[in-house]
């Protein structure tokens, strides 16, 4: 069986990202400064990853603070509402507070936004690696606060995606639902027109197994679930809650080995909960190494 490893999520920062942080909240560092460090953080990154021989990995998201950040400032008729409980765990996001959908800002070019540091969203890498990462659009609903009309938004919401994914040419795409959802068939159109992997959480859901593309890869608990909806099946198997640093991932897939010829593994959460140190060693273990 062919172990094919995938990095998604926010990625801790360093020390030294994080006092440059610290510099520019305080007005001691300019947005241009603060931009052009954050871009040198990203490319080291991408650096380590390639490092680790990681065969797919998203932006490490070094200039949000939560997943849902890069689209809730860059859509008009969204806002940064009071701070919310991300799952059970001690980090908060800002809630979006949702009135319509409204125009898309510019993603790949230098702006400045409120309170945050400033665009581009995504510090893009040109390696047949780099997967795009976008929110589901599940979890984006249920995070939010929806003042508007909740089925016109979704929709709003999928087509604004698709306009994503053509404005940066999208070759490649993930999409990750951290909480469970039931309706996948809302990524039909996304899923033709870019290679996607989609992250999902708990259950099943609704797939259509009998007209259109399969997604590239559906990554959850249960491979077995969602193999015919899918060309590679995923499980989360490298741990982003525990610090230990070999995740036994060899032994923990060697069961999927008589059923799939290729199996995709991915990290169970973002690995923004662990310490950079600790996250940096954890790179080198989805393909059994420390």
């Amino acid at each position: 069986m062919e172990l094919i490893s995938l990095l998604y999520g926010i990625y801790p920062r360093t020390d030294d990202l994080r006092r440059a942080y610290g510099k520019w909240e305080k007005g001691q560092m300019s947005s241009v400064e603060i931009s052009t460090k954050i871009q040198e953080e990203s490319t080291l990154y991408y650096d380590l990853v390639r490092e680790a021989s990681l065969n797919y990995f998203t932006d490490p998201l070094f200039n949000w603070f939560d997943i849902l950040r890069p689209i809730a400032l860059s859509i008009e008729g969204i806002k940064l509402g009071p701070l919310s409980r991300y799952k059970d765990t001690n980090t908060f996001y800002r809630e979006p507070e949702i009135e319509k959908i409204g125009k898309l800002g510019g993603l790949d070019t230098f702006r400045e936004v409120e309170e945050n540091p400033p665009f581009p969203a995504y510090h893009q890498n040109g390696s047949e690696s780099y997967v795009h990462f976008l929110p589901g659009i599940n979890s984006f609903m249920r995070m939010s606060r929806i003042v508007g009309n909740p089925p016109e938004i979704r929709e709003r919401l999928k087509e604004t995606y698709m306009e994503i994914v053509e404005k940066l040419k999208v070759k490649r795409l993930l999409i990750y639902e951290p909480f469970e959802a039931v309706d996948f068939e809302i990524y039909k159109d996304l899923n033709e027109a870019a290679s996607t992997f989609l992250v999902i959480t708990g259950g099943m859901g609704t797939f259509n197994a009998d007209s259109g593309k399969k997604f590239y890869s559906i990554i959850g608990d249960n491979p077995y679930s969602y193999s015919k909806y899918c060309e590679i099946p995923g499980v989360k198997s490298v741990s982003a809650q525990s610090t230990k640093v070999n995740d036994n991932v060899l032994q923990k897939v060697k069961q999927y080995s008589s059923d799939f010829d290729k199996l995709i593994i991915a990290n169970t959460e973002s690995f923004d909960f662990l310490p950079r140190a600790i996250a940096d060693k954890k790179i080198f273990s989805f393909k059994g190494g420390e």
